[in-house]
């Protein structure tokens, strides 16, 4: 994985592009379709195991640090690892919680 790209989700800084982010979080989660308001909480889900993989500190320090390049070797999570993600973010309240959510519907 780029290490750019990596940086988005470790240390909370945008570093490349907002698509990276969601494409990076779908292939790690196993998941498709995360909305913007899902990423925090997807983050937060899938930083236990990140933490697993990526040791150095530098990928840890919350600085938006665009000298820090080159690649990573992240490997693809087992499904056990997913499902502990998705735990996780299943018992992290919803940001929509208690607000009003307008559902939008397509017409033909």
């Amino acid at each position: 994985m780029d290490i750019q790209r990596l940086r988005n989700l470790t240390t909370g800084r945008l570093h490349t592009e907002m698509d990276h982010i969601y494409a990076d979080l779908g292939a790690i989660t196993g998941g498709l379709g995360l909305m913007t308001h899902m990423i925090p909480r997807a983050c937060r889900s899938i930083e236990p195991w990140l933490r697993e993989k990526v040791k150095d500190p530098r990928f840890w320090d919350k600085e938006y640090d665009t000298s820090h390049t080159g690649d990573f070797e992240l490997p693809e999570p087992t499904a056990a690892e997913r499902a502990a993600m998705w735990e996780r973010y299943s018992a992290m309240p919803s940001p929509l919680e208690g607000k009003k959510v307008v559902v939008a519907t397509v017409r033909d």
